[in-house]
């Protein structure tokens, strides 16, 4: 809720800035710093293999040039539900213990491109990489001895945090106070991630607020 309430307070913020619209409205899209507030929702795999949504916001950075650019975010998926690691390391059909997970955080990082030339809307994709941590995970008992809760804790360890490649796609459409955008993720699920769940493919969807800070080059004077 904490990180809800400091995202809608800075959305509003860029929406509530009367005094620099006018600069706003006449910088272009080229060589720009964008700071950026969104939400949107996440899709993950349950225990059971099915695709569940997930809310999520988050903050992030463009850098653009002519025709590329530099995307970071980072944001948290909001979300409880249950998977499963193995009950003990000495036996390989000792069956499965659940773990209780909640919450996502993320970084995403992209090269961006940008195809076209256009006044006011701007297409856009990219390629990078999602670095995803699990905020918690707490493994069920009972536990028959301490080898099987140290077992499970470090197996959780191993596992919580995900690297895998990131795609974006989306547009951008630059209004007088800010821009809006709105963008589609995926990215391949990697099988040592806690969350793997059996699926692939992790999507996201996204809307948003872009506010243009300045220039992103050093101009000659």
């Amino acid at each position: 809720m904490r990180t809800i309430r400091a995202l809608t307070i800075a959305a509003a913020i860029v929406a509530a800035l009367p005094s620099l619209a006018t600069a706003q409205y006449g910088r272009g899209f080229t060589d720009a710093w964008f700071w950026g507030v969104k939400a949107g929702g996440i899709t993950l795999a349950d225990s059971g293999q099915a695709y569940k949504q997930a809310p999520e916001a988050g903050v992030e950075w463009l850098i653009t040039r002519t025709h590329g650019g530099l995307y970071i975010s980072a944001g948290q998926a909001f979300f409880t539900q249950q998977t499963f690691v193995a009950r003990d390391p000495a036996s390989a059909d000792s069956g499965s213990r659940v773990v209780d997970v909640k919450n996502l955080r993320k970084l995403d990082v992209a090269v961006m491109g940008f195809p076209g030339d256009y006044q006011r809307f701007h297409p856009y994709a990219g390629v990078g990489f999602a670095l995803s941590e699990v905020a918690s995970a707490v493994p069920r008992g009972p536990f028959s001895n301490s080898g099987q809760l140290a077992f499970a804790t470090q197996t959780i360890q191993d596992s919580k945090v995900g690297f895998s490649p990131l795609f974006i796609a989306g547009g951008q459409y630059r209004l007088r106070l800010a821009s809006v955008f709105g963008q589609a993720t995926i990215s391949p699920a990697q099988k040592n991630f806690i969350l793997y769940n059996g699926r692939p493919w992790s999507f996201g969807y996204e809307i948003g607020l872009r506010y243009n800070i300045g220039t992103s080059i050093d101009r000659d004077h």
